[in-house]
């Protein structure tokens, strides 16, 4: 039997600058997981970690976009919401 753990990661109403400085700051730090996980896998092993290599492309990607929308944006405040679901799994699941 499978337990799922799940929890509300954020909900709650924020200000622009707010809103900001937290998707932004953790899209980042994704990134900069990725990125150290790639230049530690060419040290070791002489090559790039392939799926860190495109979760960093599409982060990047997407950071971009969502800093064009809130810079773009006229809005003061945004409701961000987001559930974080723990799901155990077997690598190969």
């Amino acid at each position: 039997m499978k337990n799922i753990y799940e929890i509300d990661l954020v909900n709650s109403l924020f200000s622009k600058e707010e809103a900001t400085e937290l998707i932004l700051g953790l899209i980042d730090y994704k990134i900069d997981v990725h990125s150290r996980k790639i230049f530690s896998n060419q040290v070791k092993f002489g090559e790039e970690d392939e799926d860190s290599k495109y979760r960093l492309e599409k982060l990047t990607a997407s950071r971009e976009a969502i800093k064009e929308l809130l810079d773009d944006t006229t809005s003061s405040h945004f409701k961000l919401s987001a559930q974080l679901k723990i799901e155990p799994k077997g690598r190969n699941n």
